[in-house]
């Protein structure tokens, strides 16, 4: 095949949502895990996107992630909760969290859920777009498997440990979603299938060494971002999820695509602190002035954190999602296994 093709998300949507459902997952649920990750893809956040579905029912297969979850409070107070997911599907088990957090910050101001006992959350920025929908900003963190290894050290303890925080504003919100590492592990494992090689200073290999073969990467450690910094931050998440969420650390979980540490969720209603048209006109200042920087040369313009994911979306809406070689390939196991056609090309 070509080395890309491209999909409409429609088509995308349906192909996943039937490949969960024919995986014994109900149809509401699957369906939520089809929108959640073509936004991905729409996004650009392709590491977290349809590449997924095949390693997310291999846990269905394995026995990892439960088909049909009880998920439970373990503690609940006004403004805070303990969730356990019973190993459902991340998306899932994550939405309900963030929802009972909305929930909470409508009543008492703030609500922020702990979680544990799920698989692969996916995108955190998708819960931020939640919060934000609600007039609310949003905090939001997960741990995962290791392959990180602290500032200074070797050997993997952490895993990439994303960070999201949201406020809303006008029509998109403004929305940082990233690993505390200098790349999603993903993605390193990505340009492994494709035998492309990575930049120096993504990762470490078995020696310690900083390398550029993302085989090698894979068998050493991945580097956060910014040195020190990024390591703190790093441990900051480690504290919240691992810690707080009562799940476990980075270091004890199975390390596969499809499975995560604890989840942290925190929404924060706006209109508790001041008037939401006055915190829209102050964070309007805010923006004129960062537009009015002159960009540097070479550089359009200064963008907000999230922008550029908007304008692929709205361009990957109307002219397709492209798809790699790779992916397209999981795509077509998934379609063979289940029986299912594959989405229009």
């Amino acid at each position: 095949m070509r080395e890309e093709v491209k999909v409409w998300s429609e088509d995308l949507k349906n192909f996943v949502r039937r490949a969960f459902i024919k995986a014994g997952i109900k149809k509401e649920h699957a369906e939520e895990v089809a929108n959640h990750l073509v936004l991905a893809n729409l996004r650009g956040v392709d590491s977290h996107g349809v590449i997924r579905v095949e390693y997310y029912l291999q846990g269905i297969k394995d026995g990892y992630i439960n088909r049909d979850p009880r998920i439970s409070l373990v503690k609940d107070n006004p403004s805070i909760a303990l969730m356990n997911g019973d190993m459902g599907l991340g998306q899932i088990v994550a939405k309900e969290a963030t929802n009972l957090a909305i929930e909470k910050a409508i009543k008492h101001g703030i609500g922020s859920v702990c979680t544990f006992n799920l698989s692969h959350v996916g995108m955190l920025g998708y819960y931020g777009l939640l919060i934000a929908s609600k007039k609310m900003a949003g905090i939001i963190f997960t741990n995962g498997p290791a392959m990180v290894a602290p500032w200074g050290g070797t050997e993997k303890v952490f895993g990439t440990n994303p960070i999201c925080m949201v406020f809303p504003y006008e029509e998109k919100p403004i929305l940082l979603d990233m690993a505390s590492t200098v790349i999603a592990g993903m993605k390193i494992m990505m340009a492994a299938e494709s035998g492309k090689s990575i930049p120096l200073g993504w990762a470490l290999d078995k020696e310690g060494k900083q390398t550029t073969d993302p085989k090698k990467a894979l068998e050493g450690a991945l580097l956060p971002f910014g040195e020190y910094k990024g390591y703190g931050l790093m441990l900051m998440v480690e504290l919240y999820t691992a810690i707080l969420c009562n799940s476990k650390l980075s270091y004890e979980i199975l390390l596969t695509p499809y499975t995560q540490g604890g989840f942290y969720v925190q929404a924060l209603n706006i209109e508790s602190l001041r008037s939401f048209n006055d915190y829209l006109k102050d964070t309007m200042r805010l923006v004129k002035r960062i537009r009015s920087t002159k960009p540097w040369e070479g550089q359009e313009r200064v963008y907000l954190p999230g922008e550029l994911e908007d304008i692929r979306a709205e361009k990957r809406s109307k002219e397709g999602i492209p798809i790699d070689k790779n992916t397209w390939n999981s795509l077509l196991r998934v379609a063979k296994e289940l029986d299912l056609e594959l989405p229009k090309i």
